[in-house]
Formats: structure tokens, sequence, C-alpha cells
């Protein structure tokens, strides 16, 4: 089959992560000691590569303003964005895995190849309304994200993570499933934003079965976001998780998801005009449980991948308020929520790669002192967990802002209050998380501990940090331009809002 400019173009993002996937375990085939830092070197490089190459050529499209289509994928801008998204979260967890694998003795080159599978049904999931194809691109990113979870064999609990969100991921994959039958078999067709105009012709918009059918979908999506009450695994995945791994899937899998979602509830979903009003006092209630059960429970963690699981958990109740203002203004503050999101949790997660915590070493007596040991990285810190508490003048305090200010210009003021004081309680553990850092010191053991072990030197991860760090500056600075000229841009031509 021949293929034009166009579909090629579309094809192209997602084709270069595959390849690398596939390269990456023949590299891994050789096992000669000699060699196998070089080898080492080689495959993440190749990872790197891979991501760069797609990243390079979304960066393209972009600026040439082409939108190109293959079948039921659209690489239109939204779908660019996600690319871009999901590219630079990739590409962080790639220079981070380097220095933590290394630090744990645990070098698989299958990681890499995960993660660039992952990547590429992620770019799949955010780029079509199909469902056959949304539900490939749900089955390709997740398979991967079940194995990564458990791919430090040596450790018992990494097993019984991948385990746990296994077994929850394939009944919300089932559910999933189920709910795009049932919008299928009263439509007959397989593309959403066509069978949401059959539906609304037939009459069909508040049959019990298109609203079970829509529960179902939408289950599937709040899974992938962590939502209460389908939150259950996120923090037994992330501690079982090597770090970066677990900052990957905080906010790639999270932030795809969200667009997703955006893509076919107030999108394709738009003509079912009285399925989107039930949908929306749903997601109402879900967000206020989200916030309440993920900063109340985030507060009694002595564990700091557990605290910035909860915390995870949190944030997607902030996303989800954005649903409920359901404004063009409120979803572009999603988006811009979105990017300062990616740096500040990339970041978290990355500092304890560059304070050499891994295993069980994750805890806050396990930060004790170190903000002064290494100050770059504490300063990194502060801005991480200030930024994440939603404190000016750093960007996740105009992410919030922005969301709120919609809720309260909708009429939602009760729920935008809710917001506040939940971003308040949340203070209380961010700076917990910094009080360690400074205004602790190390208990004698954890000293003579620490002179007994050699310095640690994470040089990629320290990279990173400090990159993520410059993000959630310049998004507090520059949210005008970020939030104008990029994220709005995106609803613009993806989702024809905000013209």
């Amino acid at each position: 089959m021949s293929l034009t400019p166009s579909q090629w173009a579309a094809l192209l993002p997602l084709i270069f992560p595959a390849l690398g996937a596939c390269l990456i375990p023949l590299m891994a085939l050789d096992k000669d000691q000699a060699t196998s830092k070089a080898i080492r070197g080689v495959m993440y490089g190749t990872a790197l590569l891979a991501v760069g190459a797609s990243f390079w050529y979304l960066t393209d499209l972009w600026t040439t303003g082409a939108q190109p289509s293959f079948y039921q994928l659209r690489m239109d801008r939204l779908a660019q964005f996600t690319g871009i998204f999901v590219g630079v979260a990739a590409a962080m967890t790639i220079l981070q895995s380097w220095d933590h694998f290394h630090q744990e003795g645990w070098v698989k080159g299958e990681t890499l190849s995960l993660l660039l599978f992952s990547v590429t049904g992620m770019m799949l999931f955010a780029s079509t309304t199909n469902f056959v194809t949304l539900f490939l691109g749900l089955e390709l990113f997740s398979l991967p994200l079940y194995a990564m979870v458990g791919t430090v064999r040596a450790r018992s609990e990494s097993a019984e993570g991948g385990m746990k969100y296994f077994l929850t991921g394939a009944v919300a994959s089932s559910c999933f499933l189920m709910g795009g039958v049932l919008i299928y078999g009263l439509s007959g067709t397989l593309d959403l934003s066509a069978a949401a105009l059959t539906l609304q012709h037939q009459g069909l918009a508040l049959d019990p079965l298109v609203l079970a059918g829509a529960a179902l979908l939408l289950l599937g999506f709040l899974f992938k976001v962590s939502a209460v009450p389908f939150h259950q695994w996120t923090p037994d995945a992330y501690e079982a998780s090597p770090h970066p791994i677990a900052g990957f899937m905080s906010v790639a899998t999270k932030g795809v998801a969200i667009i997703a979602l955006m893509r076919v509830f107030p999108g394709s979903f738009a003509p079912l005009g009285a399925v989107g009003v039930k949908m929306q006092s749903v997601l109402a209630l879900l967000a206020l449980a989200t916030l309440v059960v993920g900063n109340l429970t985030a507060l009694v963690q002595t564990n700091v991948k557990r605290m910035l699981a909860y915390s995870s958990i949190s944030h997607a109740g902030y996303l989800l308020l954005g649903f409920v203002a359901g404004t063009p203004a409120a979803y572009n503050g999603m988006l811009y929520y979105l990017v300062i999101y990616l740096a500040m949790n990339m970041g978290a997660f990355g500092l304890l790669t560059a304070f050499g915590l891994v295993g069980e070493k994750t805890t806050f007596d396990d930060l004790r002192g170190l903000g002064w040991k290494r100050p770059a990285m504490g300063i990194c810190a502060a801005i991480f967990m200030l930024s994440l508490a939603g404190i000016p003048p750093f960007g996740g305090f105009y992410g919030k802002y922005m969301i709120f200010k919609e809720l309260v210009g909708t009429g939602h003021v009760g729920m935008a209050i809710v917001g506040v004081i939940a971003s308040l309680v949340s203070a209380y553990y961010y700076l917990r998380f910094l009080v360690a850092l400074f205004l602790q010191s190390p208990s004698a053991e954890a000293e003579r501990l620490a002179s007994d072990r050699p310095l640690i030197h994470a040089p990629l991860a320290g990279a990173t940090v400090l990159v993520a760090a410059l993000i959630v500056l310049a998004g507090g600075f520059l949210q005008t331009f970020l939030a104008d000229g990029f994220t709005r841009r995106a609803l613009v031509d993806g989702l024809g809002l905000l013209r």
C-alpha cells in the first residue's frame, strides 16, 4: 500500500519511538561484560534519538501549521501538543533512569523498549476518536506500564505493585471496552463523533444504554487519571516503581488521559448535550472526593513517594474541576496546568534520584539535611514544592487560578472555595518536604551510613531537575505567552475551541 506524504507525516511521530522500541532489545542480546557499558550507552542513546526525532518532527509540524491525518489518526494541533508533552516527559525519564538504574544495580534494555512502546500508545490514544484505535492506544501504553512498575525484580514490592496495577487496570480496560461496545451497538459506527450525531438524530441521547456506555467509557478515563474511587492502585504502584518510571506515570498517563477525555466528552459527545450535563455532575462529585481523599491521605504519609502519589491524586481533582466549569478558557487552563505539572512532578521524582535515595530509602527521615549538602537541588525542591502547593509566583499557582477563575465565572463558587481550601491543606505536606531538607539534621545512624557509602553522582538526573525548575519558573513569569501561544492554539485547531 502506497501512502501519500500527508499520511506519512501523520504516522512518523509514532513510527520513530516504535522503531526505537524494536531496535533496543536486539542490542541487549549481547551479554559480553567487556562491552556492556558501551551497549548500555548505545541503548540509551537510541531511546533518546527516537524520542528526540519524534519531538523534532512534531515541533516542525507545529511551526508549519500542518495537521495531517491517516484514516482514524488525526495529527492535529491537540495531538501534536500531546506528542510534545509526552516526548519531554519520556526524555526526562530516560535521562533520570540512567542514573537511577545504575544506583539500583539493575540496568536492563527492555525497560527502555517498554517506555518507547508506551510513548507510542499515548500518542495514538490522544490522536483519534475511533473507538477501536482508541482502545488499541490505551492497551499499547498501559501494558508496558504494568511491566515497568515491576521492572526491578530484585525487590519483592516491585512485583506486588505491578500485579496490583495490572489487575485493577484490566478491570478498568474491560469497562472501557464494554462502554464502547454499547455505544457502537446503538449507533452502528465506531467513530465516537459520528456515533453521537446518530444517537442524537435517533432521539437516544437519554437512553439508559447510552448513559451506561458513556459512564463505562468515563470510568476507563478516570482510572488512568487516578480519580477517586479509582485511585487505589496509585500509591502502591508509585512506591514499587523506579523513581523515573513513577514520575513518568504521574505526568504522562494523567496528561494523556485528560487530553483524550477532553477530545471525547466535550468534543465528540457535544451533540449529546443531556449526556454531557449528567457527566458534568458526576465529574463534580468525583472531583470533590478526589481533592478531599488525596489531600487528607497525603497528610499522614511517611514515605515521600506515597506522599507524591496521593498528591498526584489530588491534582487529578484540580484538573477535573476544569471539566466542571466546562468553558474553553477552563480547558485552556487545564492544558497549561498539565505543562507545569509535568515539570513539577518529573522534577520532584528526579530529586530522589539526584539525592541518591533508592530502594526503600525514600522516607522523610532519609531527606533530613540533604538540602544543605546539595544546595542547588534544595533550591529546586523549594521551587517544586511551593509550586505544587499553588503559591505565587510559580507556575502551579497560575494553573489553579485559571481553573478557579472559570469555576467562579460559571457559578460554581463553592467548588472553587473547596479547591482553594485543598490547596491550603496541601501546603502542610509540601512544606514538610522542605522542613526535612533544610530544618532537620540527619540522625547519627544516617550520618554513619552516609560516611560509609561512596559519594553518589547523578549528573543527568540533576540536569533534568534543573531544567524542570526553569520550566516551573518560566511558567510563572511567562504564563500569558505559554497559555496564549501554545495551549490555546492546541484547543483552537484541535477541538475548534477558543476561536
